[in-house]
């Protein structure tokens, strides 16, 4: 029996971005993100959810009824587990960030209302 040849998987250069926060309280949904792989692939639509069991990425999916279910199938993933811990990474990485961002612009209008003085 012939050995199987170890293959190592090269991690693709990924960059992501948060395209939008969600603005529904109430939705698992928090935000939309894209991501470009080595310059040569973008893929728009990735959610950032959050749930019980922790924040994830959910890929863009089309969905459809199946014996009465629905059902999700993903439009395009990552093959290698490299290559998905690297996307999850950077997206949950772009999430952060964009959070972070979002408060210190919180953060800075609060202190120039605080500054303002009422006249009388």
């Amino acid at each position: 029996m012939a050995k199987k040849k170890e293959q190592k998987h090269s991690v693709p250069n990924i960059t992501a971005r948060i395209d939008r926060l969600a603005q529904q309280d109430d939705s698992s949904v928090k935000a939309y993100a894209s991501v470009n792989i080595d310059g040569a692939f973008a893929v728009h639509g990735i959610k950032v959810i959050d749930s019980a069991k922790g924040t994830f990425i959910s890929m863009p999916s089309n969905s459809y009824k199946k014996d009465g279910k629905m059902q999700y199938s993903d439009i395009c993933h990552p093959i290698t587990a490299e290559a998905r811990n690297e996307l999850i990474d950077k997206v949950i990485e772009a999430y952060e960030a964009k959070l972070s961002e979002e408060q210190d612009m919180d953060d800075l209008s609060e202190d120039e209302t605080a500054d303002i003085q009422p006249s009388m």
